[in-house]
């Protein structure tokens, strides 16, 4: 009986994981979501070498791009209206 109480309590703990990971991943910002999909050296930044795999970016990448050094960091992702999936708030304000 503990046996069954364990593997049933193991798999509500999972389930309750897994849905608080869904949760975070869809208020994640347009930026963040990009930095992870898009950076795949993990470096906090996305080279123009990254952004090929991202069209629309890619499109807008040296506009974004702030301070003009080749990367797109966070930050700049997030301010900026040109980035993938900010239009949308930028339309609302």
């Amino acid at each position: 009986m503990m046996k069954r109480l364990e593997k049933v309590f193991l798999i509500l703990l999972t389930i309750a994981a897994i849905q608080a990971i869904s949760v975070v991943e869809a208020h994640a910002s347009p930026a963040k979501m990009l930095m992870q999909q898009l950076d795949t050296n993990k470096d906090g930044l996305i080279s123009l070498k990254e952004a090929v795999r991202h069209t629309e970016l890619l499109r807008n990448f040296g506009l974004i791009d702030d301070n003009e050094d080749g990367k797109l960091t966070e930050a700049e992702l997030a301010k900026s209206k040109l980035t993938p999936g900010n239009a949308k708030s930028a339309v609302s304000e």
